[in-house]
């Protein structure tokens, strides 16, 4: 059987702690799963329509004045790994 019990941080007290660990024990529970939860960063900010039009214009003509940066498929994936290694 599973349960799940969610607790806010600032409620991790050692009594609840101990707590825990007895009504655990008496449930014969063999193994306990803690997961937990983070807020999720904004990496975006938001954009007006106009500002998307403005970029996405602005790319067209960097594009097409030959200013791009071009990858190979283990390029990108080089790329990406350090990227996501930054977060």
């Amino acid at each position: 059987m599973e349960q799940s019990i969610t607790i806010k941080t600032d409620e991790l007290q050692p009594s609840l702690i101990t707590g825990l660990k007895k009504y655990f024990q008496a449930l014969n529970a063999k193994e306990i799963t803690i997961s937990f939860s983070t807020p999720k960063r904004k990496s975006l900010r938001e954009e007006t329509k106009d500002e998307v039009k403005e970029r996405i214009e602005r790319s067209i003509k960097n594009m097409e004045k030959g200013n791009f940066v071009s990858f190979t498929g283990e390029e990108f994936q080089q790329l990406s790994k350090v990227l996501s290694a930054v977060r």
